[in-house]
């Protein structure tokens, strides 16, 4: 069995190379994402006041999100809870506060995902709100978590996981406005974690799927994002959509719908 001897380190070897080898599909839809979103962002800076000045345009910056080495260590726990894997691409979006991180599965388990950090401006309540699984194609299973009682139609599609007493906080935080566009997208896994919060999407890494979801981390940015919630679309007017989310949310406080919210945990 000498062969052994030889063929062994040359599998082993081989293994390693085709289970740590980033898939070049995924780089490639990455990098389709960046020029879209890139070109999103260079319409703002062209009608923008501060791309002129004295009468003559500034030269346009690039506006494709840059890459980051590494994310600060308060991203740490979310990121573990949301999963590990083989980080394929790390971008920023705004700065300190939204990061775009792709991730591929290792040799060492986890799967595929696309995720978007933000830093929030105040601690939000622990919990984890994620699509309903499906028995088939029509049935879901049973709702097992937070209910939201003047909210059917969202408690019917997605389940929210916390303690109990979290109910009313949760509530109050996840809007009526916020719960309606996770409904809509419906694939979007929410994770909040003190002053930290992920949208992540499972599966394979695509360029539209990214593009959706910083469609919908935009309005979560708006309403509580860190540093006053700034734009992931660059130099934008967020007034409307702060007014937005600040009248929806006097709106719900004065009819203690929010209050209401969630108070028994199914």
């Amino acid at each position: 069995m000498w062969w052994l001897w030889i063929v062994g380190p040359f599998a082993a070897g081989l293994i390693f190379v085709l289970t740590n080898k980033v898939d070049q599909r995924a780089l490639l839809e990455i990098e389709a994402w960046r020029e879209e979103l890139g070109k999103r962002r260079a319409k703002h800076q062209k009608h923008s006041k501060s791309s002129y000045r004295d009468g003559k345009k500034k030269k346009p910056k690039d506006a494709r999100p840059k890459p980051v080495g590494s994310l600060s260590r308060d991203f740490a726990e979310i990121i573990e809870e949301i999963g590990e894997g083989r980080v394929v691409g790390q971008f920023e979006l705004a700065p300190k506060v939204a990061y775009a991180r792709f991730i591929e599965s290792s040799g060492e388990g986890g799967s595929d995902h696309q995720t978007i950090l933000v830093r929030l401006a105040e601690p939000g309540p622990t919990f984890t709100a994620k699509p309903l699984p499906l028995y088939d194609d029509k049935t879901r299973v049973p709702n097992t978590g937070i209910e939201f009682r003047k909210d059917p139609e969202f408690f019917s599609t997605y389940l929210v996981e916390a303690e109990a007493m979290l109910a009313k906080q949760i509530g109050q935080w996840l809007s009526r406005d916020l719960r309606a566009l996770l409904r809509e997208h419906g694939d979007a896994w929410l994770c909040v974690r003190g002053r930290t919060m992920a949208l992540t999407l499972y599966g394979t890494i695509r360029a539209d799927k990214m593009t959706k979801l910083v469609d919908l981390a935009e309005v979560f940015v708006a309403e509580h994002g860190a540093e006053d919630g700034p734009s992931l679309f660059g130099e934008t007017d967020r007034s409307n959509t702060k007014e937005k989310s600040e009248a929806s949310s006097a709106e719900e406080a004065d009819d203690d719908d929010a209050d209401e919210e969630g108070d028994d945990e199914k």
